[in-house]
């Protein structure tokens, strides 16, 4: 990923992966040790079970403190415009998923042109790529799509995974027994930050985030004007902006894909006018 100068005035010489998943491990002061147990059944597919709701919101949670360990929140108007977009998307959501998951919307202060969100719900906004955006639906789309990465369990996936390759025969991870349950989840912590999803995740996240996107009331040409923006950033990168757009689909792709799906959704739904976002009012 891409990083331009911190506002926090702290180094960004290595990647935000590279960091985050370092600072992970160092406030949990171990490794990610390998623990025996019976696998659950699979809840988000895969031979063996994936980590539950109540275990990625654990391990998310854990992680959310390592991230605002290195990053300065900010809880100006900027904090309250996210939180209320982010709120709209989750009152869009089906009954299921606004039950299941505890959507937490932060804001950084941070140059880094980037948002992601952590397993079970904690979302994060880079002020670099706030400030970028020139509406309320560019701001819903990267939020509506960082949700589905929750929703659709991409983390517990990835993670049950990598602990099948990394097992060799077939042995999980175990992630809860007794005793162990604080030390487990910190070490995997640092994986809901250093995983990688897949070219195809990323494409399931794009189209869940422009269904919510629609669902909560906002115009889905701001996935448009996002992509757009990431471009200008970044060109045709693979991932959003800096390091988001070097994990994702080529640019080019997801505004075609997102312009065949708009143009799909036009014969049933009716769109409003696009929200001008000015970030400079926001900021005070």
């Amino acid at each position: 990923m891409t990083h331009i100068t911190n506002e926090t005035q702290e180094p960004l010489s290595e990647s935000r992966r590279q960091f985050l998943s370092r600072a992970a491990l160092a406030g949990a002061g171990i490794a990610m040790a390998p623990l025996l147990f019976a696998p659950r059944a699979a809840e988000a597919g895969g031979l063996f079970g994936a980590p539950s709701a109540s275990d990625q919101k654990k391990v998310g949670d854990q992680a959310a403190q390592q991230v605002l360990q290195k990053y300065h929140e900010v809880f100006d108007a900027r904090a309250r415009h996210f939180n209320t977009i982010g709120q709209r998307l989750v009152r869009a959501l089906p009954p299921s998923d606004r039950s299941t998951w505890d959507f937490k919307f932060h804001v950084l202060d941070s140059n880094e042109v980037n948002a992601f969100a952590l397993p079970g719900g904690n979302m994060f906004m880079f002020t670099g790529l706030y400030k970028i955006l020139s509406t309320d639906d560019a701001l819903a789309a990267v939020t509506g799509h960082e949700m589905t990465h929750v929703r659709k369990q991409h983390w517990a996936q990835a993670s049950a995974k990598q602990q099948e390759r990394e097992a060799g025969i077939g042995i999980l991870l175990g992630l809860f027994h007794a005793g162990r349950a604080a030390q487990t989840i910190a070490g995997l912590a640092n994986s809901a930050i250093g995983l990688k999803f897949s070219r195809g995740e990323e494409d399931q996240a794009d189209e869940g985030g422009l269904q919510n996107l629609v669902a909560a009331g906002y115009n889905p040409e701001g996935m448009i004007q996002l992509f757009n923006a990431l471009a200008k950033v970044s060109g045709n990168g693979g991932s959003i902006g800096g390091d988001f757009l070097s994990d994702h689909p080529l640019t080019s792709d997801r505004i075609k894909h997102a312009q065949q799906r708009i143009a799909s959704m036009r014969s049933t739904h009716s769109f409003p006018p696009l929200t001008p976002l000015n970030y400079s009012s926001l900021r005070g």
